[in-house]
């Protein structure tokens, strides 16, 4: 099945991550918070700026502000 799945769509298995992986351009959905009037932090890449980002974050909604914490995480 799966070399008759590679022939009828005519791409190999190297290219299967294309329509279903968010990558190449990776996606900062802080910046485009940030574009609809909401504080955006991150992208967060390392562990060590998750829970200051994530304090900062706490504060600015018990404030009453929306925020949007943009956290990368590995995929399996």
């Amino acid at each position: 099945m799966c070399s008759a799945w590679r022939t009828r769509h005519m791409r190999g298995i190297d290219r299967a991550h294309i329509g279903t992986t968010l990558r190449d351009p990776f996606i900062d959905y802080a910046k485009i918070a940030e574009g609809m009037g909401i504080t955006g932090i991150g992208p967060i890449n390392d562990p060590a700026e998750l829970a200051p980002a994530l304090k900062k974050g706490l504060a600015l909604v018990k404030a009453g502000e929306p925020v949007l914490v943009d956290v990368v995480t590995q995929g399996r």
